[in-house]
């Protein structure tokens, strides 16, 4: 007699999230905060190269 293996289907779970949805809302109020912060900085260093550039012009024009 031959023996022939029988591969029982085991049904698949349904896996837990990873973060619960304070958490989610959590790291999308910190994101918010994050982009403000980066949006602040780049326009305070976009500004400062406009000024250094102009004082920098001036100063090679008058010489």
């Amino acid at each position: 007699m031959s023996e022939v293996a029988h591969e029982t289907a085991v049904p698949a779970k349904t896996p837990e999230p990873l973060f619960s949805n304070a958490d989610l809302r959590g790291f999308e109020s910190d994101d918010v905060a994050a982009g403000r912060v980066i949006c602040k900085m780049l326009s305070i260093l976009f500004i400062y190269t406009l000024i250094a550039m102009s004082i920098v012009s001036y100063w090679t024009a008058a010489q």
